[in-house]
């Protein structure tokens, strides 16, 4: 980390970059301002372009930092992350933009590619990272969740309370209204806004559970049902997995489940 903060900053007065290195070793220089008073906060999407370049040491001159052109799939299209404060390096970069920015951040190897390298062996183990960054656009969850519905076609049949989006997409009048001491019977298919597959499903299968067992979100969608019938909920992610994210879910991230009740017994 020391050496590749000393590297960083070796890199960064070559190329005459006006910027600050964080307490992480992460260097932010931004480089063409929009304009835009619209900056990212915690929690929020963010919709960014980069490409990236592998720093090292020349090999005529050993103190000489060089940098060498590694990808740029995402410089022109878009990729998407949530920005959680307590992972520092690019986060910390892009906290510091506003919407339209362009920046040069220069990420430690351990925020970066850390003690293996890349994958493809363009950059070296323990190797500083270039980043050209724009910051394209920023999401709350309320408008990443907006967004998504108009592109999909739903129409909320309630909004509740608590930001739970329920449409209901098959009716059974007569179906039986669950209680809090029965065992229901689903089907499910849950996925992330931005995934093209589910990250859980039953498949042809059900799952067994009772009212209260699941997320908060899932419990408060399955409780608007009747046997028979079906439904699409849409939650932020304090109904689902918060600030912590869980597994393939990363954190704040709202989430999208197709619910169907089978049978309360």
């Amino acid at each position: 980390m020391q050496s590749n903060k000393a590297d960083i900053q070796t890199y960064a007065t070559s190329k005459a970059l006006s910027g600050t290195m964080t307490t992480t070793g992460t260097y932010v220089a931004l480089t063409k301002l929009s304009g835009s008073t619209v900056r990212p906060a915690n929690g929020e999407e963010v919709e960014f372009n980069y490409s990236i370049y592998a720093l090292t040491h020349s090999t005529s001159n050993a103190s000489v930092i060089v940098d060498s052109f590694v990808d740029s799939t995402y410089a022109t299209k878009a990729n998407y992350a949530y920005l959680v404060s307590t992972n520092p390096g690019l986060t910390e970069g892009l906290l510091q933009m506003h919407e339209g920015d362009q920046a040069v951040v220069l990420l430690p190897s351990i925020y970066a590619f850390g003690s293996t390298g890349s994958s493809d062996g363009k950059v070296p183990a323990d190797v500083p990272v270039r980043l050209n960054v724009t910051l394209k656009k920023t999401r709350s969850e309320d408008v990443q969740i907006n967004e998504y519905m108009t592109a999909n076609k739903l129409t909320p049949t309630e909004v509740t309370l608590t930001g739970l989006r329920f449409i209901k997409t098959l009716d059974n009048s007569t179906g039986a209204t669950p209680t809090a001491n029965q065992t229901l019977t689903v089907k499910y298919k849950g996925k992330l806004l931005r995934a093209v597959s589910a990250f859980d499903s039953t498949g042809t299968g059900t799952y067994s559970t009772t009212l209260g067992r699941s997320i908060p979100g899932f419990d408060e969608g399955l409780a608007k049902l009747k046997v028979g019938e079906k439904a699409t909920i849409i939650m932020p992610s304090k109904l689902g997995y918060g600030t912590a994210g869980n597994g393939s879910i990363p954190p704040y991230a709202p989430m999208r489940f197709d619910i169907e009740l089978v049978s309360a017994q």
